[in-house]
This record gives structure tokens, sequence and C-alpha cells, in this order.
């Protein structure tokens, strides 16, 4: 029987909780309510709510930075004033954060790695804040393994409720007929996890004290998982790593790019092994943890080498990425982390993640950072051709009297779509007398497939053809229409249904994922089985269409550059007749490859559909 007391104590907490952090429950709160109100935009609003994901991702961000604020305040015995003016400047760099960012259909991949990296600084400056300038490295450990602990339990606990109640309100809705909205359950998951899951988890969170310092318990189940689980997958994949490395020594070649995040993926499980098992190295009989030690951070070093030896292939072939500017800023960590723990005598465990904290945030930004450093590398490479093949003169570009269809023009191509993808065209704009701004003047910058048509556009200026991945093969080819550019209207005079269709096809053998054509109360599939077009109609096949005869008729009646055709729209149409039905496709655009023995593979289909009863 439950208590009246224990209900009381519930709600002492609970207030208790809301008076300690503040802060970070309001951010919950917003970021859940702003989650709802963008969950239940159609989805063509959805496109131009801009403001809600912002408000999202700031809200995550604010939560953990305002937890690590209250935490260093504490530890520190602030007082309310200065506490207050903290978290404040924390507040005004959130919303200087907020306005930095780009419309949300301009997000280049640096926006969200570098959103990654501020997420990755806050939660490892959670864990060492309460411990900034004091505390023993005894009840830094202490406290981490509470926080631990506390997540943990505060996943099993959000989840199992989650699912209690989403099963409820089905049941009501099946057994009741309550047409709940299927949106609902998108709303609980962000209560459970926006309100509740920070609730939970923030009334768990224990305050620095000396207790901490002082405590020596330590759960044995950890010790047993780290001793018996852990270390022996370490040296299971430290010995393939070591058998590796002398492969490629008598060899005599340089190792896989692959190997670096092996090598990573074992540096990491290494040094978390050695964590969880740091405050009882000392005890008697626990020898074996001190050689493990000594000899893990030893047996890093070689494997560091083979890391720089990988990433370094990668490096001087195509030039600095992000990715590559990661992998060498970790192999350099993990050298750094495993010199301190040989030559230390204090051997500091808070070093790991205030270095990786630092890392995060300085990797970020500044013309040191992987953005900056990766960009200059790329347009370098990008230099480099460009003069090779004449198109850059001067520093100017002089598009030749034809396309370009060499070697090159594939690593040109490419350079230019990471450009156009992680960064801007704003470093080579001093190389066009055209403002790459407003190519498309047709085009609102915000379209989705603004930055697509852009980076065409910019390939088109340098005389390039756009060609990247499978487009790369000769035997591939890219049909379209001739006025694919224009937004043309489709004739559906004498038919009763038309829907547009678009349908990547990724293998002949999954046919689980065809996207369906609805119309009256019939289902209509398209599939790509064995070289042909077969039409389902309510799961019963219809009949099938030669698509390979077809792709060859377009091909010799379309313009072509390299591989890729324009066909005029008139040609561009597939009527189907059957027994029920008369259907006509009429293409937008085809993509795909003509293999041996005239087999063919198509990628995507991007067509009109239109349906008429006989």
């Amino acid at each position: 029987m439950l208590k009246l007391p224990s209900l009381q104590g519930a709600l002492r907490e609970t207030i208790a909780t809301l008076k300690r952090f503040p802060l970070p429950i309001l951010a919950g709160i917003i970021g859940a309510f702003t989650a709802i109100h963008f969950n239940h935009l159609s989805f063509d609003i959805r496109q131009y709510a801009e403001d809600s994901l912002k408000i999202i991702m700031c809200c995550w961000l604010g939560l953990t930075a305002f937890i690590s604020i209250q935490l260093f305040s504490e530890s520190k015995r602030l007082s309310l004033l200065q506490n207050i003016l903290i978290q404040a400047v924390a507040l005004t760099l959130l919303v200087v954060y907020y306005f930095s960012l780009p419309h949300f259909n301009d997000f280049a991949v640096k926006d969200g790695i570098r959103y990654a990296l501020y997420t990755i600084g806050l939660h490892l400056l959670v864990s060492f804040s309460a411990f900034i300038g004091n505390g023993t490295t005894n009840g830094f450990w202490q406290f981490n393994e509470t926080l631990f602990i506390r997540i943990l339990t505060s996943a099993i606990y959000t989840g199992v409720l989650y699912v209690g109640l989403a099963l409820a309100i089905l049941a009501v809705d099946e057994l009741f007929n309550a047409n709940v909205n299927k949106k609902f359950y998108g709303d609980l998951w962000f209560i459970m996890i926006g309100v509740f899951n920070t609730c939970f988890f923030l009334a768990g969170v224990p305050k620095h004290s000396q207790t901490q310092d002082s405590d020596t318990s330590y759960p044995k189940g950890l010790k047993i998982f780290t001793q018996f689980v852990l270390l022996p997958l370490v040296t299971i994949y430290l010995l393939i790593l070591y058998a590796y490395g002398a492969k490629i020594a008598i060899m005599m070649e340089l190792p896989r790019g692959w190997v670096s995040y092996l090598v990573i993926g074992l540096s990491v499980a290494g040094i978390l092994s050695l964590l969880l098992i740091w405050p009882i190295r000392n005890e008697e009989g626990n020898n074996w943890i001190k050689i493990a030690d000594r000899w893990f951070y030893r047996a890093l070093y070689p494997l560091i080498v083979l890391l720089g030896l990988a990433i370094y292939k990668r490096v001087s072939q195509y030039g600095i990425t992000e990715n590559r500017y990661f992998v060498l800023l970790i192999a350099l960590w993990l050298a750094t982390v495993a010199t301190y723990f040989l030559i230390s005598r204090t051997k500091n465990i808070k070093v790991i993640p205030v270095s990786l904290c630092i890392v995060a945030f300085l990797s970020s930004f500044g013309p040191w950072g992987a953005f900056s450093v990766s960009e200059r590398s790329q347009v370098n490479r990008l230099e480099k051709l460009l003069i090779q093949e004449n198109i850059l003169v001067d520093g100017k570009i002089i598009r030749p009297d034809s396309l370009l269809r060499n070697e090159n023009s594939a690593s040109i191509s490419s350079l230019v779509r990471y450009l156009g993808e992680y960064h801007s065209f704003e470093t080579i704009q001093p190389w066009f007398s055209q403002n790459l701004d407003s190519l498309l003047d047709s085009k609102t910058p915000h379209d989705y497939s603004y930055k697509y048509h852009k980076k065409e556009m910019v390939l088109d200026l340098m005389g390039v053809g756009n060609y990247h991945g499978r487009y790369e093969r000769s035997n591939s080819f890219y049909i379209v229409s001739e006025y694919q550019d224009q937004e043309m209207a489709t004739k559906v005079t004498g038919f009763d249904y038309h829907q547009s269709f678009r349908q990547h096809y990724r293998s002949e053998e999954r046919t689980d994922y065809y996207t369906p054509i609805n119309f009256g109360k019939n289902v209509m599939h398209i599939k790509n089985i064995h070289q042909q077009l077969t039409f389902y109609l309510n799961d019963k096949q219809l009949t099938s269409i030669d698509f390979v005869s077809f792709i060859k008729t377009l091909q010799k009646s379309g313009k072509h550059e390299y591989n890729s055709y324009k066909v005029p729209p008139e040609l561009f149409v597939l009527p189907v007749e059957t027994d029920s039905l008369f259907i006509q496709l009429n293409f937008n655009s085809i993509s795909g490859a003509i293999e041996e023995n005239d087999s063919m593979n198509i990628y995507n289909i991007d067509t009109d559909v239109l349906i008429k009863h006989k």
C-alpha cells in the first residue's frame, strides 16, 4: 500500500529538483513542446519551419550547458547573483548561436558536424564541471559512476513508461474506436524524453561533496564485466591489429584506411576499460590492473603509427577532409594521453574528459579548425587540377570549347560537390566573373534542389560534366527530358487518375519498399524485376514491359554528352495497356546502367503516372 509520506517525499524531491535545475528543465520543456508543434505541421510546411528545428537544437545544447554551470556553481559555492550572471552569459551564447544557424534547408554538412562537436563538448563538460580546480580523483570517479548509472536508469524508466502508455492509448483506440491521432504517439515520446526523462535524470544528479572523495565503494559486477568481457575483447583486437601491422611490414605496403576506425575503436574500449577499474587498481590482488594499465598505453604507440600511416596515405592522395582531420586529431590525442599516463606520477583521469572537451571545442572554429583546414586543402586540390587542364588561367575560369572528359573530370566534379555540400562557393568566387549566388534566378535559395542545381551550374561554367559515383562508369546512363529545368504541366485529358512517381530501385531481390500508387480503392506497384518494369494491381501482376528496348531507343534519339542524354518529352512517354487499365508513363528522368549481355540495372525513375479505366 502506498503511503502518503512517500508521495509527499516525491513531491518534495521534484520541487527541490526544479529549484536546483530550473533552466535545464525549462530547456527540456521548451524543446519537447517545440518538437510537438513541428510534429503537427504538414509535410509541405515543415521545410519552412526552420525556427522550430533551431529551437530544438539550442534547447539540447542549453540543457547540458546549464547543468554544467549549476554543478560548477555548487562546487565553488558561488552566490545566487554570480550563478545567474554565468547562466545569462550561456543563454546569450545560445541566442547568438541560434541566429548564426543558416536556414535549415541550407545546412551544410559542416553545420551538422559543428553541432555534434558542441554536443560532445558540453556532455564532457558535465562530467568534470563540478571538479574544476578542486576534488579528488576518487570523488571524480564516484560522481561519474553515479551519473552513468542514473543515465541508464532514466533510459529504462522512460522507455518502459512510454511503451506502457503508448499501448494503453492503443488499447483505448482499438476497443472504444477513439480515433486517436497517430501523431499523438510522437507527442508522447517528446514529452517523455524532454520532460520526464530530464526531470528524472536531474533528480539523481549528486552534489559534489567530501563524502564522494572518501567513498571507496565499488560495484563487483563492474569489475567482473571489465575483467572478463571488455579487457579480453581489447586483447583480441590488439592481437589482430598487431598481426595486420606485421603483415604490411613484411609486404612493404601502406595500411588500408579502414584500419583507422578499428584502431580508434580499440583505443576507446581500452581506455574505457582502465577507467572503469581505476578505483581498485591499488587494492591487494589487483596487480594485474597496474600491469594492464602500463602495457596498454605502451602497446598503443605502434598502433598510433599504423593509424598515422593509414591516414597519411589518404591525405597524400586526396587532401584533408573533415573526417581525415578528426582521425589525425584523435591520433595526436591518443599519443598525448598515452605519453601522459606513462610518464606522469599523478595520473589524473580527469585529463581524459578535459582534454577531449577542449579538442572538441577548439576543432569547431578558427583557421586551425576542421572546417577551415579541410576547405583550404580541397580548394588547393581543385585549383591545381583546373590549372592543369588550363581551365583556371591567371586566377580566372576560362571555359573550354568542349566538355572535359578525361580522368580529372570526375575529381573536379567530386571537389565541387564537396564544396557545395560541406562549405560554400565563397572561396572560389574570385575565379568567376559571374556572381555564383545569383546563378539560379528561377530558384529560391531555400528550395531543396537549389544546392544540386547550383553545383551543376558551377561545373557547367568550368566546362566539366557532373559525373560521380555510378554515373562515372562508361556503361551508365542518365536520361532526362529536354525541359527538366522548367516547371511543365502534365496533360491529363482522357485519364481518370494522375500521380507523380519517384522510385529508387536498390536491388531486384528486395520488393518490400516499392512506392505504392493509390487510386480509388486500388493500389498499383511498378517494380523493376529482371530488366523489366512489372505492373501489379492489388498485389496481382498485370503485365511486364521490356525496359531495355525502351532505354536503347531513347539513347539513340536523344542528344548526349558523355553518358547524359536529353530527349524530347514526346518521346519520353511509355504507354502500357492491360485488360482493365490503360496506363501512360510520362518520364522526367531515368538513370541506370547497361551491363554485359545487355542486362540492365535501373537506379532511379521519376515519372508522372496517368491511369484510365477501360
